[in-house]
């Protein structure tokens, strides 16, 4: 946005004055604010990344292990408060048991990713299970949309299906695939799906 503004306010200068003549230096000044928009966007955006790996200067993994000391105690306080609503009994025993399952496979991929940051590289879950629960995010999305082009389930049904395989990837990697509703969408308007 600087360099844009920059070479707008330049452009903006008139050709000429009230008088009729032409406007004293303008050429320099655009000249001028081009040569620093060259330098100060191009020149530093194309050798910051060689200025950084000359200096050796490396992510330290501090935050990413901020995170995941974050995401274990709060997964560790999830696990105490069902432990204390299965003890009151307001819910059923296979909704707690369900519910703690998930908590205990979250915070034993946290626990592995601690002790080994490296493997991880910033992520919550180990690389093999990532890439397990990957193949099968792959095969249920498959799985949905073979039945929806088949006609037994809807569009709706498909849209609501993928929230939460795109949830369940998202919870995985800390990104959301945005796309696959509007790719799945597009497939199935092309067969002409209800």
């Amino acid at each position: 946005m600087r360099g844009v503004v920059s070479l707008a306010a330049a452009f903006a200068l008139p050709l000429a004055l009230t008088n009729g003549s032409s406007f004293p230096g303008r050429d320099y000044i655009l000249f001028f604010a081009f040569s620093v928009i060259f330098a100060t966007l191009i020149l530093q955006g194309l050798t910051l990344p060689l200025l950084i790996r000359k200096l050796g200067i490396t992510h330290d993994g501090q935050a990413d292990e901020e995170e995941r000391r974050a995401r274990l105690e709060a997964n560790n306080a999830a696990i105490e408060l069902i432990e204390k609503l299965r003890a009151n009994g307001k819910f059923s025993p296979d909704t707690v048991d369900r519910l703690r399952a998930e908590y205990d496979e979250r915070v034993e991929q946290l626990q592995l990713c601690a002790e080994n940051p490296d493997d991880c590289r910033g992520e919550i879950a180990t690389p093999q299970y990532q890439r397990l629960q990957r193949k099968a995010l792959r095969v249920e999305r498959q799985t949905i949309i073979r039945l929806r082009n088949e006609r037994v389930i809807n569009d709706d049904a498909l849209r609501r299906i993928q929230r939460d395989l795109d949830l369940a990837e998202a919870r995985l990697t800390g990104k959301l695939k945005l796309v696959s509703v509007h790719e799945a969408s597009a497939d199935g308007h092309n067969r002409g799906c209800r």
